[in-house]
């Protein structure tokens, strides 16, 4: 699906809406380390708090994006392939999110109705960290081909957090030992379908927030997903639209990020509007691997002797609690309409 091929099969992004031009990094020079690359990646996540990864070019790029378009097509076999009677078997009762939403589950910041469908996968279920889960037949008969695409896409996530350790000055390993495959998270694979939107009634389809977990990788054609610049208001017109690309995915760092470094990696607030153009008569669809931290890890700040995260300042106080007991908290305020979800992070570094 996030192949050339996929992106030739609808109609071009438009020229004319504004866009948020983000970062383009490439995997392929991550993987070989290049200084400069590196560098733009860290930039990039304290300004943006996203970035564009070009997947091409490099065997490891190549095989993800192979294996993503499966993962689409099970999102398909979720969404339209099964009726609405068997999908609702499926949906969790809060505080659980994985399971299914249905379209309406959820609603925006103007308190209307959200306008897609998902599925999201336990991560934990996949990988056998917890007993095994009632899952839909697409998602049941495909659990190997879901795990090998995981497993991939978590790769690439410890690749940028490797590259995140060094320029905070925390040993090697230090973030990505916060979020294994082998430990019970909470990550997740959300599978999202956006029904074309009526002419004339078209708004935003998902509310405007910051993941709560650590990294997303994001893969989608259609355009929709909007960022809002560093340091503007949350009115409509300072939205901006981010432009898909073949061969890349969308990365994006969450609140997470933004608690163990201190402010200084950025998440900033997103959300997905109608697809932009003729693009709008056409079905959406997203796959998000959203990774979030090991249950029972500390939130506190990695402040160091020889790291660059701060320590706590005058009026500041850290988190002390575990990751499942600060998501809990999160959870619970986003179901009561108390989040009040902003962008955070990009504070400057004094000596880097």
């Amino acid at each position: 699906m996030p192949t050339a091929k996929a992106f030739s099969q609808v109609p071009p992004f438009p020229d004319d809406v504004p866009v948020y031009e983000l970062p383009r990094l490439s995997l392929r020079k991550l993987i070989s380390n290049e200084a400069e690359q590196s560098n733009e990646l860290f930039k990039s996540f304290r300004e943006h708090g996203f970035a564009l990864l070009d997947m091409q070019g490099c065997h490891e790029g190549e095989l993800l994006l192979k294996e993503a378009e499966k993962m689409f097509e099970i999102t398909r076999d979720v969404t339209i392939g099964l009726d609405f009677e068997e999908k609702m078997k499926y949906v969790p009762t809060p505080p659980v999110i994985f399971g299914y939403s249905r379209q309406g589950a959820t609603k925006t910041e103007a308190g209307l109705p959200d306008r897609f469908e998902s599925f999201s996968v336990n991560q934990d279920d996949i990988f056998s960290n917890i007993p095994e889960c009632p899952n839909p037949e697409p998602i049941q008969k495909n659990r190997e081909s879901i795990k090998s695409y995981i497993s991939k896409a978590h790769r690439v996530g410890e690749l940028i957090m490797n590259q995140l350790d060094d320029h905070l000055r925390l040993p090697k390993g230090s973030l990505g030992s916060l979020q294994r495959l082998d430990r019970v998270s909470g990550s997740t694979l959300r599978m999202l379908r956006y029904p074309p939107q009526p002419e004339g009634d078209r708004r935003t389809a998902f509310l405007g927030h910051t993941d709560i977990g650590t990294i997303t990788i994001l893969f989608n054609v259609l355009g929709g997903l909007q960022i809002l610049p560093p340091g503007l208001e949350a009115v409509e017109q300072n939205w901006r639209y981010v432009r898909p690309e073949p061969g890349c995915a969308i990365i994006n760092l969450g609140d997470a990020m933004v608690e163990w470094s201190g402010g200084i990696l950025r998440s900033n607030l997103h959300r997905v509007y109608f697809a932009p153009g003729e693009q709008a008569v056409h079905e959406r669809y997203s796959l998000a691997y959203a990774v979030r931290p090991e249950g029972i890890v500390p939130m506190k700040r990695l402040a160091m002797e020889g790291s660059a995260v701060p320590d706590l300042e005058e009026g500041e106080e850290d988190l002390d609690c575990t990751a499942n007991e600060w998501l809990a908290r999160k959870g619970a305020a986003i179901r009561a309409g108390k989040d009040n979800a902003r962008s955070r992070g990009g504070r400057a570094l004094e000596v880097y």
